[in-house]
């Protein structure tokens, strides 16, 4: 049987089980799991553990009784002796209650010395015989947040870096809420992955490591991998209920209160024990947490900036250049892939029920994008021209093709990327604009930008009755 039914069986807590257990008063066996399985002779044991311990008999005293060295009725007369005292007690308490009674005293004149003699029944011994709880609820709260943290943020670089999801293009509530429980899933097989082997060889995780906790078996040792992965099994079902929303905040708040009144069940049922180098907080402890926040986010946005970078960085080819153009597409825009191998814009591709039309404001739009190379068959220039009779269009060409080739080549940080954007590729159309003819020029890292436009008729009129707003543009970027 288990350690549920085990406790069913004996009216004894696990607490109460595992002490005894430690004591040596009990031996039960391991199934092929790795659980402890009690026998009938266990819960027996069991049974006969309480009533002497109900006698008042020490657990040494039951030791050696359990292992022969002691004759029951021989402890059983020392005991006599105790409990003839505790009969004393007991009715020199009766006599004082009772002649407590019989004075009818009052609280303002009790006389203190008359009855200060009154003795207080024994405690129960099942409130002794338990393992002291480790406690700590917070810092071991608090540790499991910084290893989660962690694991989240090897789950990041794998998902934007490797497998180049973008968290931002989840914009809607469902998909968001569906990616954060994936997300969440994701960073507990990552710790299923690493925290067994680290309780295994370092005896903790970095969080505990700063909160000065670590993890030991019965035997003070570190855990066994088995071990490691049955705890934490433990933890992900009970005390998070396997993640699941709002349940696993029902859960940490039952191990909450738990772990102030005994070992959780994870340690308790695979012989475990939180060590907790000291029981008050150290400051630097605390510094050392809140710098490991402060990093952590910091970690994040970087991992984030670089990944919105292109895959191919300094002199492109061909075939990279448009590589960088997909993939700016894909992973910023939540788009799907259209550059064609020869750097052109497929513009028939259908996009959810419609062709492509540069992201503008009418079906007339129209933006080419040439691309020419050099003799060593590296990208020497790109070319965007725009031409709409609705207004302005070619936008999603020109930022595209500003970072798969511009920031890609001079290897500008995201950053620096984007601040610089809207000074090079913005025209400032908008409704009721002026009419506007314009060049911007600049020389930046090696290369040569060149962007001029001119648009007429920008009015909200105008695009309510249908009348002509013409829009010219064209973008150069080249090698100097």
């Amino acid at each position: 049987m288990n350690i549920a039914e085990a406790e069913r069986r004996t009216g004894l807590s696990r607490a109460n089980i595992r002490f005894y257990e430690k004591e040596g008063l009990l031996k039960p066996t391991r199934g092929e799991n790795g659980y402890r399985d009690y026998t009938e002779d266990n819960v027996q044991t069991l049974r006969k553990i309480m009533l002497l311990r109900r006698l008042r008999l020490s657990v040494p005293d039951i030791r050696a009784i359990e292992s022969g060295e002691k004759a029951l009725p021989e402890a059983a007369a020392g005991q006599l002796d105790v409990l003839q005292g505790d009969i004393r007690e007991s009715e020199q308490a009766y006599a004082m209650c009772r002649a407590i009674c019989e004075d009818r005293a009052e609280w303002n004149g009790l006389d203190v010395d008359r009855y200060q003699s009154i003795v207080l029944p024994a405690d129960d011994p099942r409130e002794k015989d338990r393992i002291p709880p480790t406690g700590c609820p917070w810092r071991r709260f608090l540790a499991r947040n910084v290893d989660a943290g962690l694991y989240g943020l090897l789950w990041s670089m794998l998902a934007q870096w490797v497998f180049r999801i973008n968290p931002e293009n989840f914009i809607q509530l469902t998909a968001s809420l569906a990616w954060t429980l994936a997300c969440g899933y994701a960073g507990w097989l990552l710790t299923f992955v690493f925290e067994p082997v680290l309780l295994h060889y370092w005896g903790t995780t970095p969080g505990k490591w700063i909160f000065g906790l670590s993890v030991r078996d019965e035997g003070g040792e570190k855990l066994s991998i088995r071990t490691a992965y049955a705890r934490l099994w433990g933890v992900f079902g009970y005390g998070n209920c396997y993640s699941l929303p709002f349940f696993e905040w029902y859960c940490n708040y039952k191990c909450y209160r738990a772990c102030k009144e005994e070992e959780l069940p994870w340690d308790l049922e695979n012989g475990c024990s939180i060590i907790v180098r000291e029981r008050e907080v150290r400051w630097y402890r605390v510094a050392l947490y809140l710098l490991v926040l402060v990093l952590r986010a910091a970690a994040g946005y970087g991992i984030d900036l670089y990944a919105k970078l292109p895959p191919n960085r300094g002199e492109l080819t061909l075939a990279e250049y448009v590589e960088n153009c997909n993939d700016c597409l894909k992973y910023n825009q939540g788009t799907a892939p259209y550059v064609r191998p020869d750097g052109s814009w497929n513009k028939d591709l259908d996009i959810m029920g419609g062709s492509y039309t540069g992201f503008s404001l009418g079906d007339s739009a129209v933006s080419d994008v040439t691309v020419e190379t050099d003799a060593d068959g590296y990208v020497q220039s790109v070319t965007v021209v725009s031409d709409s009779q609705n207004g302005s269009c070619g936008y999603q060409e020109r930022m595209t093709v500003y970072y798969a080739f511009a920031a890609a080549y001079a290897k500008w940080s995201w950053l620096y990327a984007d601040h610089m954007r809207d000074d090079i590729i913005d025209d400032g159309w908008e409704y009721d604009a002026p009419d506007t003819k314009n060049v911007k020029e600049a020389h930046l890292d090696g290369l040569d930008f060149r962007y001029e436009y001119e648009f007429s008729g920008a009015s909200r009129d105008n695009a309510v009755d249908g009348k002509p707003m013409p829009y010219h543009s064209v973008l150069t970027i080249e090698k100097e």
